[in-house]
């Protein structure tokens, strides 16, 4: 809760940020006359001396607002108003000293008043009082009125948001794939509202399943964007070759061509030829794909020298042809996985990856990527996951 007006300020337009330090100043500008009406002093302030704790007490508080991501600067206001304070506290000057002759109180004394001074009183005491009205009524609106567009601002940006997070979902199989010959299954859990990794598993013919898996380079909308686009790509270009280099290659040029330079994707994917026993295996800037053989009790890892999507207009994906039979266990999966840290700074590493394969030998692929991806989160210690956790299992039967 104590972060609330920091996120606000920091996520507010200009325009509304100005507004609202502007009803911030009117807010903190009653303080003034209110400060000057409850003076032990008979004869209320000067006029000047109301213009100046006016100034003072909102001015404060509007650079408050409006330097909040300038702490120097707020530092140096901070300084300023101490300094001010202490300053008209202990000096007095005489051009804030009251404007009729201000009256001595004694006890056991009688206290008489001029006319021009229960003039003065009743002037400024009335004037001071409805200017505190005043500037919290018109601070109020200004608040309620910031506030009001701020709030729905957000609304705007929650749905949006929500949008984009069902058209993620929508990157995601909704089930695994089970074919004669293999059972195959994902699971990735976003860091952020909107995740940046996909997995699909496509299946081209009874003997043959693309699988494949990506991590958009950032955080959030963007990501999320991006990972709908390499998908589109994937499968619009899929109608034309299944040869993963060649299919790269092409998804490479078009998100080369329609995205920021800064931009990137890595990717892994693997065709799996039931006819042929083999594992065609490309990988684009992205960790190595597991084999665990539970004949030998080995896990390999097999990754090619080759950069990530969209890095350069064109380039050859190089690719690893790795022979399989039943029994096999494959992972295909993001850096999210082996970079998760724990309390102590540690990461899950690919050690700890290959050893957790080693145990879902009789558990099918949805039950071993959720298993996975429940060890990695639980490595997190509880804290939040810096980066998207997706894994993908195919499981040679």
């Amino acid at each position: 809760m104590s972060t609330m007006p920091h996120n606000i300020w920091k996520t507010m337009d200009k325009k509304d940020l100005r507004q609202f330090a502007t009803a911030v100043f009117f807010l903190f500008s009653t303080i003034g006359p209110l400060t000057l009406l409850m003076e032990a002093s008979l004869i209320p302030g000067s006029w000047q001396m109301l213009g100046v704790m006016i100034l003072l007490c909102g001015g404060f508080s509007w650079s408050i607002v409006m330097l909040y991501d300038r702490p120097f600067l707020l530092v140096m206001v901070i300084v300023l108003f101490t300094f001010s304070v202490f300053g008209l506290s202990l000096f007095q000057p005489a051009f804030l000293a009251p404007d009729v002759p201000d009256v001595k109180a004694a006890a056991d004394i009688p206290v008489t008043f001029s006319s021009e001074q229960l003039s003065d009183i009743a002037v400024k005491r009335t004037v001071f009082g409805m200017s505190a009205i005043i500037f919290i009524s018109v601070g109020y609106a200004l608040f309620v009125r910031a506030l009001g567009r701020e709030t729905q601002r957000l609304i705007t940006v929650q749905t949006e948001m929500k949008l984009a997070q069902d058209i993620h979902e929508s990157l995601l199989p909704k089930e695994g794939t089970t074919l004669a010959w293999c059972d195959a299954s994902g699971k990735s859990v976003p860091a952020a509202q909107i995740g940046g990794d996909f997995y699909d598993l496509l299946p081209i013919s009874g003997d043959r399943l693309l699988a494949v898996i990506a991590d958009a380079s950032g955080h959030g909308t963007g990501a999320g964007i991006l990972s709908a686009m390499t998908k589109s790509g994937i499968i619009q270009e899929l109608q034309h070759t299944t040869d993963p280099s060649l299919l790269l290659r092409q998804v490479n040029e078009t998100i080369y061509r329609v995205t920021k330079k800064s931009m990137f994707v890595t990717c892994a994917a693997v065709l799996f030829d039931r006819a042929a026993m083999t594992a065609t295996i490309v990988t684009a800037g992205h960790p190595p794909v597991l084999r665990y053989d539970p004949v030998t009790g080995r896990t390999d890892m097999y990754r090619n020298q080759n950069l990530a999507l969209g890095i350069t207009a064109s380039t050859q994906f190089s690719a690893t042809a790795v022979p399989f039979r039943s029994g096999d266990l494959f992972c295909l999966l993001t850096d999210g996985m082996t970079e998760t840290t724990d309390v102590a700074g540690q990461q899950y590493g690919m050690e700890r990856v290959s050893a957790e394969l080693r145990t879902l030998l009789d558990r099918s692929a949805a039950e071993s990527t959720s298993r996975l991806v429940s060890a990695v989160t639980a490595h997190a210690g509880g804290h939040p996951l810096q980066d998207d956790v997706t894994a993908l299992i195919v499981r040679i039967v």
